[in-house]
């Protein structure tokens, strides 16, 4: 339905577009005059005494501003195309990724430390050095994983990466800590684009947000594909529920 409305208003749009150059054309062609050497266009004669208004060639859009805006309008109803149809493939349902860790290796982002570098990670709070944001990249065997202060084991706390750019992310994967039973077991994930001062959490359908199932179990490792694609650059995980402290480890899937 939704991808019928915007086809719907695109083209209504080109048939205005077009309607009105053409009654431009026809509107000049009628009422005024082409001017020539000899045949300059008359303005209005003034009150007597006085400067009458001067006269205004009738002039409508050059062709080619309409082919260009025709060409912007299909364009933007390819675009739209093309999302609602991927939103449709991911059908609104938060998926189990089977071979999780495997996916992560092909297309996870934050592994490789030349791509997204240590000083992307923040976090609200830090237990000590073994612990710092950067840990928490998957599968990292530098430290234990980001975990928090033991007076800051509350749902207030994040761990987020600032990708550089809005980058199109369709999953995530976290894991527990790797010396220590430091683990979340559940999690809201939001995210913000490079042109908003906001985070957003994945939603549902219904519009609720999302709390995903994480790691109950020590050493597992849990994938999950998102409802729908989100292009963003921040990315921030917040812990709802953990294991003695929250702690993990995580990636972000491009594929």
């Amino acid at each position: 339905m939704e991808l019928k409305m915007i086809g719907i208003i695109l083209m209504l749009e080109l048939v205005v577009v077009s309607w009105a150059y053409q009654q431009c054309n026809i509107i000049c062609d009628d009422h005024v005059p082409t001017p020539t050497v000899g045949n300059p266009i008359r303005g209005k004669a003034g009150p007597k005494g006085q400067k009458g208004a001067s006269a205004e060639a009738c002039e409508c859009p050059p062709l080619a501003n309409l082919r260009a805006e025709m060409t912007r309008m299909r364009t933007e109803l390819t675009n739209k195309v093309s999302e609602l149809e991927e939103k449709v493939r991911f059908s609104w349902t938060v998926k189990l990724v089977p071979g999780a860790n495997e996916i992560a290796s092909r297309c996870g982002l934050l592994q490789n430390v030349d791509t997204i570098t240590d000083d992307a990670f923040t976090a609200s709070s830090v237990h000590s050095s073994g612990y710092y944001a950067h840990y928490g990249r998957l599968n990292g065997e530098r430290g234990d994983g980001w975990t928090v202060l033991r007076d800051d084991r509350n749902v207030n706390q994040w761990i987020q990466v600032d990708l550089g750019q809005d980058t199109k992310i369709t999953g995530i994967v976290t894991q527990g800590c790797r010396n220590t039973n430091n683990r979340i077991t559940s999690y809201i994930l939001l995210y913000r684009t490079a042109n908003s001062d906001n985070f957003l959490p994945v939603v549902e359908e219904s519009g609720n947000s999302v709390v995903f199932a994480a790691n109950t179990v020590q050493g597992s490792i849990v994938g999950y594909q998102l409802p729908y694609p989100i292009s963003a650059r921040w990315w921030r995980i917040n812990p709802r529920t953990w294991n003695q402290y929250p702690g993990l480890r995580f990636d972000l899937y491009t594929c």
